[in-house]
């Protein structure tokens, strides 16, 4: 069977950094803070910058237990030692990128509508997928119609109850919990990390929401 994603409460992907940072160093300090998966999106690089990029990420999250994927590029993803890969409903089929990453691989697919549940073998393939966008968000501007957070409750009832489900799109410390409450086992975010002055304390703030949040469901069970 295909490896679950155990741990998703606090997902990375990254996105552009503040002057005179590096993409690396404020990963392996939000990690420090708390995340516990990261995803590393560039648009714009070449794939021979995406892999070395992506081989310094897997080095530095080597000791850690935070999984590590790439977007949307399996011959990246193939060319990174451990490397999961996460895809949207345009990108290639989760089940094409199981075949040839295999069984023990992290792999995750952006949901942005209903009818993507329809599709078996996709599920079946995937380690976790994604409610995106739950918000309107800057980071990314051609996106699907936000969810909110009745489409996340209504993805979490219709998508198997074993498969973890993630949210991203216009997330932060101040509504992450929301978006928990309604169903999400984690949260993803870009620039509430990238874009802020000290990614460990963002992460910090980030995770006690979550992990409060996560808590409360537990509890009210």
């Amino acid at each position: 069977m295909p490896a679950r994603a155990t741990d998703l409460r606090l997902y990375l992907v990254t996105g552009p950094v503040p002057d005179g940072a590096d993409v690396v160093g404020v990963t392996a300090a939000a990690v420090d803070g708390g995340v516990t998966a990261v995803q590393l999106r560039d648009k714009t690089s070449s794939r021979d910058d995406l892999v070395r990029t992506g081989s310094r990420l897997a080095a530095q999250l080597a000791g850690t237990p935070a999984v590590f994927l790439v977007n949307d590029d399996l011959d990246a993803a193939r060319a990174i030692p451990g490397a999961g890969l996460h895809v949207g409903p345009d990108d290639l089929h989760p089940a094409r990128a199981r075949e040839v990453l295999g069984d023990d691989a992290v792999i995750g697919w952006s949901l942005h509508d209903l009818g993507q549940l329809d599709d078996a073998e996709a599920l079946a393939a995937c380690s976790y997928v994604a409610v995106s966008p739950v918000w309107p968000t800057p980071t990314k501007t051609d996106t699907t119609p936000p969810w909110g957070l009745e489409g996340v409750r209504r993805l979490r009832d219709a998508v198997p109850a074993d498969l973890p489900l993630v949210a991203i799109g216009g997330i932060a410390a101040d509504n992450a919990a929301s978006v928990v409450a309604a169903g999400a086992d984690g949260v993803c975010v870009v620039s509430a990390i990238c874009s802020a002055r000290d990614p460990r304390e963002a992460a910090r703030a980030l995770r006690a929401e979550v992990d409060g949040a996560l808590d409360a469901r537990t509890a009210a069970r």
